[in-house]
Order: C-alpha cells, then sequence, then structure tokens
C-alpha cells in the first residue's frame, strides 16, 4: 500500500509538470498555392496522439520542444517538421505527382489516376459529409455525366433508379452491379414482390458516414473485369479505414421532411358544382345523385382535407459516432450510427441501428490481414400507399366523413384512416456484410490476394388486421377476427476470390501489370410460410411483438445460383505516355442453360498523355491532355434462378387420370438459355487547362446489346401458366457525355469552384427477334416495346384537340385523320421513357470559416405519362363504380361554344365519348407531358469554428450546417413530382415505366440540421 501511494503522490507532482512542459499550439496547413488543406493527418512521431485539420486548414495540437511532427495528406509528400517554439506553426505541403494518381478504385485494385483507360467517376466522402441523402446511390445524381439517378419518393426507406448510359434491358435487372469493399452484394428490388407500393431498398442497410468513396465504372474498359455483371456498370462502394492517430469523431443531424408537392383536387363546393355541371351536360335534369346516397345538405356541411389527415411533419435524427486508432501495424476503424427517419405520411418511418468495424493489420513486412464487419438492423414501419396517399386524393372525397354518426371510423368506402389506425405493416431486417482479405508479397512486384466474404440477410415482413375492421364492418362478434402474418426470407451470399498481380518494369520506358484471378459466388435464398393455407393466423398483436402467439411455418422450398469466373488483366505502359490494356473475363452461371453455361467477356483499351510532351509542358493554357478509347464486351445474367427450368404444378382439384394424379406443364424447359451481353466502344478526351484551374472531360460511347433476355407471358391458350424466359431482341445505346470543374477564384480567404455535367443518350430496340410486342407489357402501366423505337414507349392513342362547338375530344387514327371515336386500334407509339439530356451543376463557395454549396439537377426532354389525369381530367364522374376527386386543372375546361381549351367538357357518363367501352382504357396522348425539370437538390450553409476557439475544449474541429433539400423545382408537370420513382410490378416494368405516375408519392422538402465534431 505505502508503494502504491508513493507512486500516486508521484503521479500528482508529474502531471503539472507534463502539462507545463507542453504547449497547445496551432496553425494552418496549406498548399503550395497557399489553399488551405482539410483532412490533413497529424501526428507526433513515436506517438498515438495526433489530430487532423478542419474544413480550413487549421489546427491544435499539444506539443512540447523537440517534438517531431509528421503532416500527411493524400496527393502531398509527407512532411516531418520539429518543433521548437514557432507560433503559429504553419506548414505548407508538396504535391506529389505520384500520390495524385493512386487515388482511383478500379475492378479488383487500385489505379493511378493518370493511368485509367476506362471511364470512370469518383465521388470522395467529403462529398457526402454535409448532403444527407436518402439512400448512398443518391448522393451520385448530378455528379456523373451519363449516370440517371431517379431518387425515390419521399417514403422511408425508398429505393432509386439508377441508370448508367441508358436501359440496355428489356426483362432483365438494368441497375447497375454494386460492389461494397470488394463483394458484390445482394440486390433484390422485389425480395418482397412490389410490397403495397414500396420496393426493397438493397442500400438501406449502409451507413453513408461509412462511406470513404463512390466509385463508378461506366463503359467495358473500366466496368469490364467484372464481366457477366458489368453491362449496366458497376459502382464499387469502399468504406472508411483506419489511420495512424486516434481520432474520435460525430455526426449528429435532426431534419424535418414535407411534400414537395401538395396535391391540387377539389374542396367539396367545387366537386358538387363539377358534378352538377356534368349531369347536365349529359341532358339530365334536377340535382345530380351522390355517391353512397348522401344527400347535398350533408355534402355542402362536409368538407374534408384527406390529405392533411394523411400526412405531417416528418421529424427525422441521425446519429454516428466513430473512432479511428492507428499505429504503424494496426489500424482500426469503428462506427456506431443510429438513424430514424419519418416521412411526412403517417405511420411511415424508417430506423437502422448499425455498426461497422474495419480493421488492418501488418503481421509481416509481407504479410497484411484486412477485416470488414458490419451489422445492421432496419425496421420500416409502413403503409398501404393505395389505401392512404392514393385514395386520400382519388376516392376519399372531400364530402365524404372519415367517421359515422356514433363515431366509428366509416369502412364504407375508401377511407385512408381505417388504414392508418387499424392495420400494421412492418418490415425487418437483419444485415452483416463481411469480408477477410489477405495480402502476401512472397517476391519484389509479386502480390497475391485472398478474401471471402459473407452477405447475410434476415428479412420478414409482417402484416396484422385489427379486431376493430370486423366491429365496425358490423360482423358477428363471434365471426370476428384479426389476420396476422410473418413472411420471412433468409439470403445468404457467399463470394470468394483470389489474385495475383506482378509488377514488370522492363526497362525505364516500358513497365507492364499482370493480373489472373478467379471468384466463386453463391447465393441461396430460403423461403417459409404459414402451416395453415390462409397464411394468417388469429393474433391480438402483430407477430413481432414478444406476446404473440408461437406458430408452425413451413419451408416452401430454396432458391440459389452461382457464379464461376476466371479473369486476367494485362497493362503496358510506355514511356509513361501510351497505355494498353486487355482483360478478359470467363463467367459461368447456374442460371442459364446447359448448353450456353459460359460466357466470354474481352475488353481492350488504350490511351495517349500527350502531357509528357515539350508543347504541352512549355504551354501556358493546357495543363494535361489524353485521348482513350476502349472495345469491351459485358453481360447481363440478372434474371429469375430458376428461369431455364421447366416448372409443373399438381391441380389443386384432384383430378386424376387412370387412377393416379396428373402433373400439368406451366412453363416450358430452355436449356439454350444464355447470356445477355452488350457490346461497347467508348472514346474519350481529358484536358486540363491553366495549371489545372479547368478539368475537363468529354466521351461517346455506342453500346449494342444483344440475346436481350425476354420474360414472355404466356398466351392463355397455350396451356401454359408462367412466363417463358428467350434470347431474342437487340438493343442500341448511343450518347456523348462532356463534365467540367473550374476553380474560378482560389485565395487565401476567398474561394469558388464550379461543376459542370450533361449527357445525351439515344436509346432505340433494334429488333424483338420476331416476338409479339404484345407479349411484353410494362406491367399496369400503357408502355410498350416496339422496333425503331426507345425502350419504354408510351403507346397511345393521339389527342389532336378540343371542338370549340360542343367541347367533345378529337382523337386521330391510325392514318392522322380526325375523329370523335377513340378507339384503342388507333394506339401509336408516343412519348419515351428517356430524357433528352441529363444532368447536373453546383457551386462550392468558401470563405473565411463559412462555407455555400449548391447542386441542381436536371432533365431535358422525355415524357410523364399522368395515368390518373384520365380520372382527374377525363372527368367521368362515375366511369365504373368507383368515383373520384378532381384536379384543379379542371378549372380550365371547355363551357360554352368558342372556347379554346385542352381541356373536353365534362362527362357524366363515359359512353358520352364514342368507343370508350371503359375509363381505364382512356390512354391518349392528352395526358402525356414534357418531363423536363430543374431542381435545387441542396443548398447548404456551414461554419467551421475556428480553432483557436476550441483550445482547452478537447476538439480539434467542429462545424456546423444547414442543409435543405428540394426545396424549388421548375417544371411543366402539373400531376406532381417530375421526378417519378414509383413502386413497379417487376423487373421489366421498372425498365419499361419509370415516367408513369399514379399519384405517385412525391418527395420530400427537407431542412436538416448537421453538427460534425472530432476530438
Amino acid at each position: 500500500m505505502k508503494t502504491f501511494l508513493n507512486s500516486m503522490l508521484l503521479l500528482v507532482f508529474l502531471i503539472p509538470t507534463v502539462m507545463w512542459s507542453q504547449t497547445t499550439v496551432s496553425g494552418t496547413v496549406t498548399d503550395q498555392a497557399n489553399v488551405p488543406l482539410p483532412g490533413v493527418n497529424i501526428l507526433i512521431k513515436g506517438t498515438a496522439t495526433g489530430t487532423t485539420t478542419d474544413f480550413d486548414g487549421n489546427y491544435s495540437i499539444s506539443l512540447k520542444n523537440g517534438d517531431i511532427v509528421v503532416f500527411s495528406y493524400v496527393g502531398f509528400k509527407p512532411q516531418e517538421m520539429s518543433y521548437n517554439g514557432q507560433r503559429p506553426f504553419n506548414v505548407v505541403l508538396i504535391e506529389d505527382a505520384a500520390q495524385l494518381d493512386e487515388i482511383v478504385l478500379i475492378g479488383y485494385g487500385v489505379q493511378k489516376k493518370s493511368k485509367v483507360l476506362g471511364n470512370a467517376v469518383r465521388i470522395n466522402s467529403e462529398d457526402l459529409k454535409d448532403t444527407p441523402v436518402p439512400s448512398i446511390d443518391a448522393a451520385l445524381q448530378g455528379k456523373a455525366a451519363g449516370v440517371q439517378v431517379i431518387q425515390g419518393s419521399g417514403l422511408a426507406g425508398s429505393a432509386n433508379i439508377v441508370r448508367i448510359r441508358g436501359i440496355s434491358s428489356i426483362s432483365a435487372g438494368g441497375d447497375p452491379l454494386y460492389v461494397v469493399d470488394g463483394i458484390p452484394i445482394t440486390q433484390d428490388y422485389f425480395l418482397q414482390g412490389d410490397s403495397n407500393g414500396q420496393n426493397n431498398n438493397p442500400l438501406a442497410s449502409l451507413n453513408q458516414n461509412d462511406i470513404e468513396s463512390i466509385e463508378v465504372l461506366k463503359d467495358a474498359a473500366a466496368a469490364g473485369i467484372y464481366g457477366s455483371r458489368g453491362a449496366n456498370g458497376v459502382i464499387l462502394i469502399k468504406t472508411k479505414r483506419g489511420k495512424e492517430g486516434l481520432k474520435f469523431s460525430y455526426t449528429g443531424s435532426v431534419s424535418t421532411s414535407d411534400p414537395t408537392y401538395n396535391p391540387q383536387v377539389l374542396n367539396n363546393q367545387d366537386l358538387l358544382k363539377v358534378y352538377q355541371e356534368a349531369w347536365e351536360n349529359d341532358g339530365n335534369t334536377g340535382l345530380v345523385p351522390l355517391p353512397r346516397g348522401i344527400s347535398w345538405e350533408q355534402a355542402l356541411n362536409t368538407n374534408t382535407d384527406w390529405v392533411d389527415l394523411v400526412t405531417k411533419t416528418g421529424i427525422s435524427n441521425r446519429h454516428s459516432f466513430s473512432v479511428n486508432y492507428g499505429k504503424s501495424k494496426l489500424k482500426t476503424y469503428l462506427n456506431l450510427s443510429y438513424d430514424d427517419t419519418e416521412s411526412f405520411i403517417i405511420n411511415d418511418e424508417y430506423k437502422r441501428l448499425s455498426g461497422r468495424f474495419n480493421l488492418d493489420y501488418q503481421i509481416f513486412k509481407n504479410l497484411k490481414l484486412g477485416i470488414n464487419s458490419s451489422l445492421t438492423r432496419g425496421v420500416y414501419d409502413k403503409v398501404n400507399i393505395n389505401d392512404t396517399w392514393r385514395n386520400a386524393q382519388s376516392f376519399s372525397l372531400p364530402f365524404y366523413s372519415p367517421f359515422k354518426t356514433n363515431g366509428d371510423v366509416d369502412n364504407t368506402f375508401a377511407n385512408p384512416l381505417v388504414e392508418l389506425r387499424y392495420r400494421d405493416r412492418r418490415s425487418e431486417e437483419m444485415r452483416s456484410i463481411n469480408s477477410i482479405a489477405i495480402d502476401f508479397q512472397p517476391i519484389e512486384n509479386l502480390y497475391l490476394r485472398g478474401t471471402a466474404s459473407l452477405d447475410y440477410m434476415d428479412f420478414r415482413d409482417y402484416y396484422w388486421q385489427s379486431l376493430e375492421i370486423g366491429r365496425i364492418d358490423g360482423t358477428p362478434e363471434e365471426e370476428q377476427n384479426t389476420y396476422a402474418s410473418e413472411t420471412p426470407f433468409f439470403v445468404t451470399n457467399y463470394n470468394t476470390n483470389f489474385t495475383a498481380s506482378y509488377l514488370w518494369d522492363l526497362n525505364d520506358k516500358n513497365s507492364f501489370n499482370f493480373l489472373l484471378g478467379t471468384e466463386y459466388q453463391r447465393s441461396e435464398r430460403l423461403l417459409y410460410r404459414f402451416g395453415n393455407p390462409e397464411g394468417f393466423i388469429n393474433s391480438p398483436v402483430p407477430l413481432y411483438e414478444s406476446d404473440a402467439p408461437d406458430f408452425e411455418r413451413e419451408s416452401t422450398g430454396k432458391s440459389a445460383f452461382s457464379f464461376a469466373s476466371y479473369f486476367g488483366r494485362v497493362s503496358y505502359s510506355f514511356n509513361d505516355a501510351l497505355d494498353l490494356m486487355a482483360l478478359a473475363r470467363i463467367d459461368g452461371s447456374s442460371r442459364f442453360g446447359e448448353n450456353n453455361r459460359y460466357g466470354f467477356f474481352p475488353t481492350f483499351s488504350a490511351a495517349y498523355n500527350f502531357s509528357k510532351h515539350d508543347f504541352i509542358k512549355n504551354s501556358k493554357a493546357i495543363s494535361f491532355f489524353k485521348i482513350k478509347s476502349s472495345y469491351g464486351i459485358t453481360g447481363n445474367s440478372e434474371i429469375g434462378n430458376d428461369s431455364r427450368f421447366g416448372a409443373f404444378s399438381i391441380p389443386n382439384s384432384g383430378n386424376v387420370y387412370l387412377g393416379k394424379e396428373y402433373k400439368s406443364i406451366i412453363r416450358l424447359d430452355n436449356p439454350d438459355l444464355k447470356w445477355e451481353t452488350a457490346q461497347t466502344v467508348d472514346f474519350g478526351v481529358e484536358l486540363n487547362l491553366f495549371n489545372n484551374r479547368i478539368e475537363t472531360e468529354l466521351s461517346g460511347y455506342y453500346k449494342k446489346s444483344k440475346d436481350v433476355l425476354l420474360d414472355l407471358f404466356q398466351i392463355p391458350s397455350s396451356g401454359f401458366g408462367e412466363s417463358l424466359w428467350l434470347n431474342a431482341a437487340e438493343i442500341e445505346n448511343k450518347g456523348v457525355e462532356f463534365n467540367i470543374t473550374s476553380k474560378n477564384i482560389v485565395s487565401n480567404n476567398f474561394s469558388w469552384t464550379t461543376t459542370f455535367n450533361i449527357a445525351h443518350n439515344a436509346n432505340k430496340l433494334i429488333s424483338l427477334g420476331g416476338v409479339s410486342p404484345d407479349l411484353l407489357e410494362g406491367g399496369f402501366n400503357d408502355t410498350r416495346v416496339i422496333e425503331g423505337q426507345p425502350i419504354g414507349t408510351n403507346y397511345l392513342v393521339r389527342f389532336a384537340r378540343v371542338d370549340q362547338t360542343d367541347g367533345l375530344p378529337i382523337f386521330l387514327d391510325k392514318e392522322g385523320n380526325e375523329t370523335k371515336t377513340f378507339d384503342l386500334a388507333n394506339r401509336v407509339s408516343a412519348g419515351s421513357v428517356i430524357p433528352d439530356a441529363t444532368g447536373g451543376f453546383g457551386n462550392k463557395f468558401k470563405y473565411k470559416n463559412w462555407g455555400l454549396d449548391t447542386d441542381f439537377v436536371f432533365t431535358i426532354g422525355g415524357n410523364i405519362y399522368d395515368s390518373f389525369a384520365k380520372r382527374a381530367l377525363g372527368t367521368f364522374i362515375d366511369g365504373d363504380s368507383n368515383t373520384t376527386n378532381v384536379r384543379t386543372d379542371i378549372y380550365d375546361r371547355w363551357r360554352n361554344p368558342g372556347d379554346v381549351t385542352n381541356q373536353p367538357r365534362l362527362f357524366y357518363d363515359h359512353s358520352q365519348v364514342q368507343g370508350l367501352s371503359s375509363v381505364w382504357q382512356y390512354n391518349h396522348t392528352g395526358f402525356l407531358y414534357d418531363a423536363s425539370y430543374l431542381r435545387l437538390r441542396n443548398i447548404t450553409v456551414s461554419y467551421s469554428i475556428p480553432s483557436s476557439f476550441l483550445n482547452g475544449t478537447g476538439l480539434s474541429s467542429f462545424k456546423v450546417a444547414l442543409t435543405g433539400s428540394n426545396l424549388f423545382t421548375w417544371t411543366k408537370f402539373p400531376g406532381g413530382d417530375p421526378e417519378i420513382a414509383r413502386d413497379f410490378q417487376f423487373q421489366r416494368d421498372r425498365n419499361l415505366s419509370p415516367n408513369v405516375s399514379y399519384l405517385s408519392v412525391p418527395q420530400a422538402k427537407s431542412f436538416t440540421f448537421i453538427i460534425n465534431a472530432t476530438f
């Protein structure tokens, strides 16, 4: 005890001495142009004590005389400085061209930026820090030319649509391959079907604050190493890893959200006027009879705002805490985050708790171990969009009351309160993505790497309906029942790969880089159902609650697919100017027929860097000039796991033949089913001007998809109940892309950077291979595939005008002659899913500690088909039993002879339009609108507290930011949000119909307050 007390007393006396000998030192780190450098790693040599610079390049650290301080930053030479009392302790880092090049991810490795032959775009973590996104892929919108991102709706956890260089598929997957830390992850958008207006989001489990960079591989030279899965492009997502030093970081945010579009539908009085006018236009007299036997007195005294009843201001918050620790051999990164996202629709909320642990350990000088591990639990409490958002604008009329006279919720019509109060819908996802990698260098310039990964998903969908529905419906009490269900999916995705690369410098001018590799992937899905035939049980509470009753499940089988791959890549460089690359990949997939199991995917590319020549070196204008070109073949295999097999069913009727129950064929076998392939030619020019103050890139491409996979509806008379998969079609995509970054002003206190990109894509279906287009409809939507036209062409009757004398609509027949008869036989291709151009532009302003960032996105051309307009503007009041509300566009309708308008007169009976047999068939070009829009995606104001203010607080940096998202949208589309990512029924629907809106949920207009702190 005495020894212990003496030690403690000694420590008490030593602490002030140590503190007195150390001094808190501040300084700024800049480059040679005196531009502050944020995120510079600062470490006291020989210790784990360090810090980083803030947004303005400022830092503070406790030092004592004689300390050696190491400053390191990507793209700059590390610098060691001895501290001997300097105040301030400022440092100027010198650019290292070699480091600047080594920042680009490519398939199965990295590559110097100047040596990249393919078309790739990079988004860094700094670009994500102050920009809240609903899903990681949304961060790409407007940032990369040729990458069209249609952000998901304002629903919590909604999925986005990403298209790289157009649509190359019809029935197979059209989305890019997502690779997280080298793992091709599970990305099934229809894991739970269309799920009442919500497709699955495979990226929902990723935490934005964990992302180090996102790399988009667009052409065959960049994506070709992934062979069979690169036809739609590849997106590489790299998570953060540990660095030297000890650093704690916290990011927190709170946000509010409201819809970008408030539905403009009629109130009770205006709707009654419309009803009465339509009634009289059809030659009727007296007051129009109202739906559900409601009297005019009741209707005049009831004006329910249904949209207001189903919406609110969503309040969301996010918290992320990370620890970075690193020494010479061991580096770790640990993050724990919690997200609680409410949408503006009541009861729609997504919660996510996630953790990540990344570790790098240098076991020996030539042996390194890397581990990535993440665990995420996501809970999505959701509602049926049809029963809430859509009904609030359509079938729930303003003169309907939500309640009966006794106070009960009225369930005799499409009342959204029934869904909100008496039904419970939830999806729960437990997901873990893990990998282990071993890097070994047995001899100089030979690098061996082996990885093994596991992506595991436990996904459960729940539904519960209260006894109250039976009670308010008048069901006898002894017959009232709840309906509870659970639908579980278990997906296990294994991936292993081994690569060997060798660097061979033949001499000063000739060098080679060789890569050989093999990869194996297997994904298994276990499906379950309830033991009882209906799939429901009686439970007083939802089945995810602890007091729910036990029940039996039975397996419905296992679905699986596997890949076996072999690949190689050879790169050659001459005089550090000419670069050539050839790669090839052989892929075998269990999804294809036994006669075409394997596919061969080669790629060739070349580039020449003129910057090495004297005429560039001596130029005052040109800083960098490179041309590049590539040709390659990539593939697509995103179809059902069992698509090649035939299928049988046993009739439930128990019919027997010759005393035995017989099987019936419902799908034919196709042993010749094979890869969908895309042949791509790409040409690009990179040009930097005025000491790299202006950076530009211009690219052109031609992509032809062959043996396109088609999922054909079967004609009932054929006797087959399920669709048939085959290869038949050819699709063409060609386009041009341009992007520019300009550092307009660079000074000590003020900087201004502008970015702009634009892309044009022309898409055409060359051939269907003899397949009838009627077998390839776009789901519920009137879109088609027509030879010579873009994929997803609207197939509509042409609307010509409104007859000024009687207000009747006039159409065009096949020959272009005017007619007042509506005939579906006169449908033609009209409009396109494909816009003429997409892009984005932004500005970053920085003044001392203040920052202002703006990002705009735009679409030029293309069309939106407003499918609800045939009810909201077609004005068929009682067309087919369900009566809907009307949009305020109807104010411009024809009323008197001589009126010039595009809105016909009001009709009470749809048969007043000659030839129209059903309201739902009333699809014509009058409801086809220009899809062009300009949107202020984000505007952010930020402030970094000066480091001098943080002295003594323990904080090395502290930054606050306020971001507004989707604040302003300029568009001519009257039907809601022009950016449509709606509920799709299946993959072909997702490819063909992203421009069809039916009361689609708009995106959220939000304000987010963000705090970033490091200590």
